[in-house]
């Protein structure tokens, strides 16, 4: 009887040590093999740093280059063709506040000028603009009501700069929409030779004056060379009063038609 119960408690311990050793292994593959690489002894294997730093440098890098070479190549060839010397035309209005019988009188004179310069993109959609305009614009030729039946004649020269912001709308670079903005100086002279120019003190039949000018707007360009804009220009008359100089001109909206050459 008693041999019997020892020899039933030695094979449960032998059962129990059988069970605690497959126990212990299948511990050890799981925290090892498992997560072993192919062709590793199947122990764990702490990273080296270059290995570390290889794998954060491919998450972190931004995929720089995720145009296609054809696109690349149309980017390219987008900006060679947008860079050079440009002609531009001008259609120009002008509200002219002039002196008359003790108040004010709105005209609008009209006209046309053009432009030349050196257009040229230091990316791909930041652009800058130089140019020297002529404009000129008369009272008759206005096709808008006028208040009064002047003569008069607005002539002005400018110099100044433009910087564009351009973005493309297709996938071959050639078509582009933005807005741009500019600063530049400019001198005028509005002379009218049937009207005299009347003030407070004198009356004479031109006045001129020169000071900085600014202005902005939006374009379109097509076709990489033909831009068609709409802007404003704020005249250099900054310093002209109705009382003292009989005349003012603040602003001239436009619309431009330029070919780069």
């Amino acid at each position: 009887m008693l041999a019997n119960i020892f020899y039933n408690k030695q094979i449960n311990i032998y059962v129990l040590l059988f069970c605690i050793f497959m126990g212990y292994n299948a511990i050890l593959a799981n925290d090892f093999v498992s997560f072993a690489k192919d062709g590793e002894s199947g122990f764990l294997q702490t990273p080296s740093t270059s290995q570390l730093q290889t794998d954060v440098e491919a998450v972190a890098k931004p995929q720089s280059n995720t145009l296609s070479k054809q696109q690349l190549l149309s980017l390219k060839q987008a900006n060679i063709q947008r860079n050079g010397v440009y002609v531009m035309v001008t259609a120009n209005v002008i509200p002219i506040r002039r002196a008359a019988n003790n108040k004010e009188i709105y005209n609008y004179s009209m006209g046309a000028g053009i432009r030349t310069g050196v257009i040229s993109y230091l990316d791909n959609y930041i652009g800058m603009r130089g140019y020297f305009a002529f404009d000129f614009t008369n009272d008759k030729l206005s096709l808008l009501p006028q208040q009064h039946n002047y003569n008069g004649t607005f002539l002005m020269i400018s110099l100044g700069l433009d910087i564009m912001i351009d973005f493309f709308v297709d996938k071959n670079y050639k078509n582009t929409i933005g807005f741009f903005m500019g600063v530049g100086a400019g001198a005028f002279i509005y002379f009218d030779t049937t009207t005299p120019i009347v003030s407070s003190h004198e009356s004479s039949k031109y006045n001129a004056s020169g000071n900085v000018l600014v202005q902005g707007g939006f374009s379109a360009v097509f076709m990489y060379r033909h831009r068609v804009e709409v802007g404003v220009k704020f005249l250099p008359t900054q310093s002209l009063s109705i009382p003292e100089d009989g005349i003012v001109a603040d602003y001239n909206p436009y619309i431009a038609y330029s070919y780069k050459l």
